[in-house]
């Protein structure tokens, strides 16, 4: 688990084998609403985690520099973020690239191996260069090379396409426009459509 303020919480499956028609809590996030969660993924051992930033900022570490918690802990912290910062998205890395999407509609992909691997807790190295023209970050998925993606914008706009009219960039690009939008509107989120031979 990952929250918008950078914390990270690995919890055993097994926590939750007696559902309740009330559901169980899984992470103890503070009474003053100051922090949410923004992404559950499963995770297997050895894998590795990735945490990405609206300012463009992004850490990667093993799962194991987590341990495992009960369900009434909050967690540890997996990204140091600066006071303006906070997290937009949690990936577990068993792909080549990832993809990342800005409110504006600029985006690149980024192969995996530029992203060095650190501890969980450091201020992350460069995702993306944001800028006044890209806007922030809103989303970053991992992604194989034949997988499309669905772009949704506030609007309702939907767009999909293919990630071979997207090339692999360096980190610190600010990337190209992949979506053109109308006035007023930003992109909402970005998902994977993975590729299943058809």
């Amino acid at each position: 688990m990952a929250t918008r303020k950078g914390i990270v919480k690995k919890i055993s499956l097994s926590n939750f084998s007696k559902p309740r028609a009330s559901g169980v809590k899984a992470i103890n996030l503070p009474s003053d609403g100051s922090d949410s969660l923004i992404g559950v993924e499963l995770v297997k051992k050895g894998q590795e985690v990735s945490l990405a930033t609206k300012k463009g900022k992004a850490i990667r570490f093993k799962e194991e520099n987590v341990r495992s918690m009960g369900r009434a802990s909050y967690g540890v912290t997996g990204i140091k973020l600066d006071k303006d910062d906070r997290v937009v998205s949690l990936e577990i890395l068993a792909t080549h690239a990832i993809i990342t999407i800005t409110k504006k509609g600029y985006g690149k992909r980024t192969a995996v191996k530029d992203y060095r691997k650190t501890a969980r807790a450091g201020k992350g190295v460069i995702n993306l260069k944001v800028t006044e023209k890209t806007g922030d970050v809103v989303n970053t998925v991992a992604v194989n090379e034949n997988d499309g993606i669905i772009i949704t914008t506030a609007k309702g706009i939907v767009i999909r396409t293919s990630l071979k009219n997207i090339r692999i960039m360096g980190r610190a690009a600010q990337g190209v426009r992949i979506v053109k939008l109308q006035q007023g509107d930003y992109v909402s989120d970005l998902i994977k459509v993975q590729d299943n031979g058809q």
